[in-house]
């Protein structure tokens, strides 16, 4: 860990168990498992915002959810300014307030019987972020920060659109003082021109506050446009890291290329090179051996069935999970 960095995740895997059927407890089948995470590691740095895409259903989320504590990993570790802040373990209590999560369905989030002052109000009480006579000035701060009108704080959530809602998320995330947010598919569920307009807040806020921001999404254009770095991961793995521009404009994965070309493009004349992918997506409960990505590969070779392929150093742009990926960088 450097001193630049932030945070830390090393080696961290998630698994849930599948329930077990009467055929498997009957045969004493061992029960299986869902492998949602596989030795993912990364860092990252103080102000800045990474990327985190991948196709549905690769992990994206579960990294999410598990570096706020809410999934428990199997292994592995997440240190914090270098103080281990692993769920399930003794940890700080302060991190829970440093670090907040804003979630793709604001609505399902928002106590609907809670008006906005009443949620914010909370936030600032519960962890004694200002004296009783502040909090009600603490609220209208907030809600100007994130530009809701003032008699915004009297209406309850069903009363704003989704744009509105994800600002009184962003506000009650802030309403702790956090120095890391977690935006999980913050946009996915809103207007195109909702959308420009909630990510160019956050990007505000980002700066005005010195915030550091792990914007998952699906997205490319979007996490493009927002972030410094990017990560993409394939089957629960980290398969690609690296600057956003030098990760967009030259992929060094072959799942990175794949991903990058089949995404719609903003110019309507370009219609795209789509790199051919075989087979379907592998379960992630019977995830395939070597490189996990072997069996999708066009240009997969013998040893990628069974070498599991280390993310590493590449060209000095990045660190990439692939055997060949200086075979294929004009691919």
């Amino acid at each position: 860990m450097t001193n630049a960095d932030l945070m830390r995740i090393d080696e961290l895997t998630v698994t849930f168990a599948m329930p077990r059927s009467l055929v498997d407890i009957a045969l004493r089948r061992p029960r299986r498992e869902v492998r949602a995470l596989s030795d993912v590691s990364f860092s990252i740095a103080k102000g800045e915002t990474l990327g985190v895409v991948g196709e549905s259903g690769c992990g994206k989320s579960t990294l999410a959810k598990t570096i706020v504590g809410l999934t428990h990993p199997k292994s592995g570790q997440i240190t914090f300014e270098g103080v281990d802040v692993t769920p399930g373990r003794r940890r700080d209590r302060t991190y829970n307030r440093r670090v907040q999560m804003m979630f793709q369905d604001p609505y399902s989030s928002l106590n609907p019987r809670m008006t906005t002052r009443q949620i914010l109000s909370e936030a600032i009480t519960v962890h004694k972020m200002r004296p009783p006579s502040e909090v009600g000035a603490r609220v209208d701060e907030l809600l100007e920060l994130v530009r809701l009108p003032q008699d915004s704080a009297d209406k309850l959530p069903h009363q704003f659109s989704g744009g509105q809602r994800q600002r009184i998320a962003i506000a009650r995330a802030l309403a702790v003082e956090p120095e890391v947010l977690i935006a999980d598919e913050l946009v996915s569920a809103l207007d195109v021109s909702v959308q420009a307009q909630v990510v160019n807040l956050l990007l505000q806020l980002q700066a005005k506050l010195d915030l550091t921001v792990l914007f998952v999404a699906h997205d490319l254009r979007l996490v493009r446009h927002v972030s410094h770095r990017v990560a993409v991961i394939y089957l629960g793995r980290i398969v690609e890291i690296g600057e956003s521009e030098g990760l967009f404009s030259q992929p060094a994965h072959p799942y990175s290329k794949a991903l990058l070309r089949s995404a719609p493009s903003v110019d309507p004349d370009h219609k795209g090179q789509k790199l051919a992918l075989k087979g379907e997506l592998p379960s992630p409960i019977n995830t395939p051996s070597g490189c996990p990505f072997h069996v999708r590969c066009p240009f997969a070779q013998d040893n990628c069935s069974s070498d599991v392929p280390k993310l590493r150093a590449f060209r000095g742009q990045g660190l990439v999970a692939c055997h060949y990926a200086e075979d294929l960088i004009n691919e």
